[in-house]
């Protein structure tokens, strides 16, 4: 018997032989067939029909291969720590973003707001300050520059005010002047044509000229009846009077009375 046998126990080298014509296991120690493995048991590398079934007591993964537990995954749940993006970007985003929680794309941020670093970004729209002010603003280099209460207050208002420096017109006009009422107005042209004679003589006396007991000097002679006349033209007319009358009329004794003592 101890030739046929093995004893209880000990180990059995099957010698690279197979055994069959095993029954079906009944207990947790008996040896399974290969057709009961196949049926109850997943090869390696073959898909896993879970069947709505849970898979339980997994541990926590370690490596990138391992099945990870609900516990895991929701410690990695967005909003519950902060999220690293590690110079990541969060790429297909709603180009219209509808609510106020959504991510928004960087172009939906250039159409709607202003870029504070970029000269070149313009507003679309009127901006409203809602009456808050503008402050610490530059003063304006170019015509389109907003300017600020300091450099305004150096202009003159529409309203009127005083000027604080000599104001240069490069060559332009000065219009819609007012009538004068002061004698530091400035005069408007009609105003001038008005009131004062002009010295190239194209506009003429309305009223009586009073000299206020001033010469009227460096006039020419006259050529028409209503020319004035110089002293000099005068002294010639009544000169030349005096001779006709002399040699016409009267004696020369007579003239020599009218003309008085020779001093």
């Amino acid at each position: 018997m101890n030739s046929n046998f093995l004893p209880k126990g000990q180990a059995i080298d099957m010698s690279g032989q197979s055994i069959v014509n095993l029954g079906s296991s009944q207990g947790p120690k008996d040896p399974m067939r290969k057709k009961y493995v196949n049926e109850n048991f997943f090869k390696k590398g073959n898909l896993i029909d879970m069947n709505q079934k849970a898979i339980k007591n997994v541990l926590p993964p370690t490596e990138e291969g391992d099945a990870a537990t609900k516990g895991y995954v929701d410690s990695k749940s967005v909003g519950e720590i902060d999220l690293n993006m590690n110079q990541h970007s969060i790429r297909n985003t709603n180009s219209n973003p509808q609510n106020e929680d959504e991510v928004v794309p960087k172009q939906w941020i250039e159409e709607i707001f202003l870029n504070r670093y970029n000269p070149a970004s313009t507003v679309a729209k009127d901006l409203n300050m809602d009456g808050h002010h503008v402050p610490y603003l530059r003063a304006p280099e170019q015509i389109h520059h907003a300017v600020t209460k300091g450099y305004a207050d150096t202009k003159l208002s529409l309203q009127g005010g005083d000027m604080q420096g000599d104001i240069g017109v490069v060559g332009s006009r000065i219009r819609h002047l007012g009538e004068p009422l002061h004698d530091n107005d400035a005069l408007r042209v009609n105003s001038a044509d008005e009131f004062y004679l002009k010295r190239d003589g194209s506009n003429w006396m309305r009223k009586d000229l009073s000299v206020g007991r001033f010469r009227v000097r460096g006039m020419a002679n006259p050529r028409t009846d209503q020319d004035g006349v110089n002293k000099r033209t005068l002294d010639d007319m009544i000169q030349a009077q005096q001779l006709y009358y002399e040699e016409h009329f009267v004696s020369a004794d007579a003239v020599s009375q009218l003309r008085g003592p020779v001093s």
